[in-house]
């Protein structure tokens, strides 16, 4: 199977070009964003050599794809254990390639693309798992991305932000361009894609060792086309032919003041990419203090809330059921946002316990809390082990030891691993530490634990 990467930033025409790249017999779906969403996650999945661990990031992995906003027709669910076999490492890379290759096996075909555009921050893993693949990238105005992004539902919104991400990227694809050479990399400008699609479309297809066909240029037409840009504003022009004026809208759509601070902060990746510049002279570019930052990152705030609140609902369900996996299955608490559970691993060490390991003891004073992500927990007290008093069972997303980490008194349960399982333990100088740094997730951390108890008396009470 031969990869191929479109790497760069969103709104960039990427959609545009797979639905393309699709035409000429590449398997090219709408992207999960795996590894994006995943890799942080890994250290939470404990030890992948134990299989029921590896077990379950392979079933997560399938089950982030089989909710994307936009389905892998004519997939409809993936083989678990295919998808284990036919990977070479157990490793995320290698989960995210077999997924990819059983899709192209679907389709008929020997190569695969994929537009997860950020992808470009992992070169080095991708080349060390995938030999060889070849990259796209695809690059547009950094102005015109701007504007875009102001509009869409997605990403940020104030031009300093959107901006200074758009060139953090940009040079790490330059970067990449370096480090990959010619003979894997092809720099596509969007402008000259839109403005002769025809030649630039045959040069790719050259480097790509693939026919060109007179279909690339009706993508429009195609089944995928017409049901992707139903699913979302978004993607509303990919049942359009080219947009052939898609460009420059910066100039009537900006404010010579927003133009000024994407020119500040990414001049140097407009400049290298050959784009001129129309506010801010090289070397005259405006400085943006601590105040005026924290400025535009309240104003970005508001606009990202505004937008949100203008999302298509099924367009917004569609995206939330497929974020919410990484919170159901990972994390204890569903209250927290994926950002704010990814802050929460910081402050946390995982631990693993085998089958009838003690994890607390009765009268030990310890005020650590734990949170049960994986496996079953046991809690007994004094003679409670026995026919008449059965210990409780807990099992992934409770949590245990809230009295003792509350009141410093000892512990008043024993708790034993019921079979393998991974806790996350939160000491009572992270606990403090959370306070400090993140008040807000120690909050919803408090929140919860309160209201746990308070369901535990209403049980114990009525």
């Amino acid at each position: 199977m031969k990869p191929i990467f479109i790497i760069g930033e969103q709104r960039s025409g990427s959609n545009l070009l797979r639905l393309m790249l699709s035409q000429a017999g590449i398997a090219a779906p709408h992207p999960p964003h795996l590894l994006t969403r995943m890799l942080d996650l890994i250290p939470s999945y404990g030890d992948l050599s134990r299989d029921s661990l590896w077990s379950r990031l392979v079933e997560d992995a399938c089950v982030l794809v089989e909710r994307n906003p936009v389905p892998w027709t004519p997939l409809s669910g993936f083989d678990r254990d295919d998808i284990s076999a036919r990977c070479r490492e157990r490793s995320l890379y290698a989960i995210f390639g077999a997924l990819m290759d059983t899709y192209a096996e679907a389709l008929g075909t020997s190569s695969w693309a994929c537009k997860s555009m950020q992808y470009c921050r992992y070169g080095q893993a991708l080349d060390d798992y995938f030999g060889d693949p070849k990259y796209i990238y695809l690059y547009r105005d950094g102005r015109d991305v701007t504007l875009s992004f102001t509009k869409a539902v997605i990403g940020e919104k104030h031009p300093y932000f959107i901006a200074s991400q758009w060139h953090e990227l940009q040079q790490i694809c330059l970067a990449e361009r370096e480090r990959v050479g010619q003979s894997r990399f092809f720099s596509l400008c969007y402008e000259e894609l839109i403005a002769e699609p025809e030649p630039i479309l045959r040069s790719l297809c050259e480097f790509l060792d693939v026919e060109f066909t007179a279909s690339m240029l009706s993508f429009h037409a195609s089944g995928e086309a017409k049901s992707t840009s139903a699913k979302s504003q978004l993607w509303e022009n990919l049942g359009r032919p080219v947009m052939r004026d898609n460009s420059r809208k910066y100039m009537k759509e900006l404010s010579r003041g927003d133009i000024s601070i994407i020119e500040s902060v990414a001049g140097d990746s407009l400049d290298a990419l050959g784009y001129e510049r129309v506010a801010i002279e090289r070397g005259h570019e405006n400085v943006f203090s601590a105040e005026m930052v924290e400025g535009f990152s309240s104003e970005n705030d508001k606009k990202k809330q505004a937008l949100a609140s203008m999302m298509d609902d099924e367009d917004a369900e569609r995206r939330d059921h497929q974020v919410r996996l990484l919170i159901e299955r990972v994390y204890f608490l569903t209250e927290l946002s994926r950002e704010e559970s990814l802050r929460f691993l910081a402050f946390v060490e995982e631990e693993h316990y085998e089958r009838g390991a003690l994890i607390v003891e009765q009268g030990e004073r310890s005020r650590a809390l734990y949170f049960l992500i994986e496996g079953e927990v046991s809690v007994e007290a004094g003679d409670e082990r026995d026919e008449k008093h059965p210990p409780k069972r807990l099992t992934h997303g409770e949590a245990f030891g809230e009295i003792a980490a509350l009141t410093g008194q000892p512990r008043s349960k024993t708790v034993r691993a019921v079979e393998q399982t991974r806790v996350f333990r939160l000491s009572w100088e992270s606990w403090n530490m959370m306070r400090q740094d993140a008040p807000e997730i120690a909050a919803s951390v408090l929140w919860a634990i309160c209201a746990r108890l308070a369901e535990r008396f209403r049980q114990a009470t009525s």
